[in-house]
């Protein structure tokens, strides 16, 4: 049951940001930023990006829905290592900048 609620919750989400850039879009064609012939593209590359979102959220609330723990464990665990690795990075690089 909650995999359907944070779908939802995702969906909703989505559709409000999409609604905001759509306003944006008209706004910016009736003040002259955005030129007519380029409204299309717009709009389209923003339904892509609105479809793709909600695919990404669907598919992987469904891959961990159907998970078993240790699967979720290790999933966990390689996520935890992959943004300590990053953050472990960046502060070495910092370092250097430094000297």
């Amino acid at each position: 049951m909650w995999q359907t609620a944070i779908v939802q919750w995702c969906i909703s989400i989505v559709g409000s940001i999409a609604l905001l850039a759509l306003i944006v879009i008209a706004l910016g064609t009736m003040v002259g930023l955005i030129k007519p012939a380029e409204v299309m593209q717009s709009v389209g590359v923003l339904i892509g990006i609105v479809i793709a979102a909600i695919l990404l959220v669907s598919v992987f609330v469904g891959l961990w829905s159907n998970m078993s723990l240790w699967q979720r464990l290790a999933s966990a665990a390689i996520i935890a290592s992959i943004f300590r690795f990053r953050q472990t990075r960046q502060q070495s690089g910092k370092r250097r900048d430094d000297d």
